[in-house]
């Protein structure tokens, strides 16, 4: 299986440069390079932060846009994000029993999770009793099948001072919830505009950087610098009959000089 991770879009006013982007541009690019190259995914997960202030007009633009992906998509909020205003604008994406942006997309072989950690107000991700609660149960569903997390919030804390602070409250109340049923094999989150993996509580993870700008690598100091690095999704390949998940980043913007690997001659100009 194929899943597509599209991180931290951030979408703002139309025209609006940010850090010297334009994200609508760079939206409109992300979508194509993934219509031209991953048709074939079984699904495009936008993982929050999917508009810049939440407000109704980011998330009509958003509508348009992602009217042109060819991949079935599921979109998570992130702190950026309203969630009134973005199920108003997408009236059809799935809820849970509490209103919470929360679903699972269920296959013969395994189960995708997808977290709404959104705590209105806060750049801090929070999972409260209810939405802990949901993804028991789901979890309890599964039956033992692997199952792969989606959110925005880092439920670990990654070595970065400045980041660190802003990740999910008491991650050890998931943490410890994914340990006691022992199947989910991969947890998928952006927020942190870095590409980082690891493991935490014995799971895999990776962030993706997205389609914003990147934070400084900065471990030693709490840092302001931003980078524009070229924007990234992720391709996401899963065999969970041999417990095998590969994680690609796809610099979609970059442009580099071809040359033949067995002649050596240069193919473009």
């Amino acid at each position: 299986m194929k899943i597509i991770q599209v991180t931290d879009v951030h979408l703002g006013r139309q025209g609006e440069r940010r850090y010297g982007a334009d994200l609508h541009q760079r939206l409109a690019s992300c979508i194509a390079h993934i219509n031209a190259h991953h048709a074939d995914a079984t699904l495009c997960v936008f993982t929050g932060d999917l508009t810049e202030t939440g407000a109704p007009e980011s998330y009509a633009d958003l509508r348009a846009a992602l009217s042109t992906l060819s991949v079935p998509w599921r979109l998570l909020p992130g702190n950026h994000d309203r969630r009134a205003n973005l199920v108003a604008a997408f009236p059809e994406i799935p809820l849970d029993e509490n209103g919470f942006v929360q679903s699972a997309h269920q296959t013969a072989d395994e189960v995708l999770l997808f977290l709404d950690c959104l705590a209105e107000g806060r750049v801090e991700g929070e999972l409260c009793d209810r939405r802990l609660a949901w993804l028991e149960a789901r979890l309890e569903e599964a039956a033992g099948r692997p199952a792969y997390v989606f959110m925005h919030h880092p439920p670990v804390a990654l070595g970065l001072p400045q980041l660190d602070p802003l990740a999910l409250e008491q991650p050890e109340r998931l943490l410890g919830l994914l340990r006691r049923h022992g199947n989910v094999r991969h947890i998928f989150f952006g927020h942190v505009h870095r590409d980082i993996a690891g493991t935490v509580a014995g799971i895999a993870f990776s962030a993706q950087r997205g389609l914003h700008a990147r934070f400084e690598l900065a471990l030693d100091r709490s840092s302001e610098i931003v980078e524009q690095a070229p924007p990234s999704y992720a391709v996401v390949l899963i065999d969970s009959a041999n417990e095998h998940v590969v994680v690609h980043g796809c610099d979609f913007l970059e442009r580099w000089p071809i040359y033949s690997g067995e002649t050596g001659e240069r193919l473009t100009a």
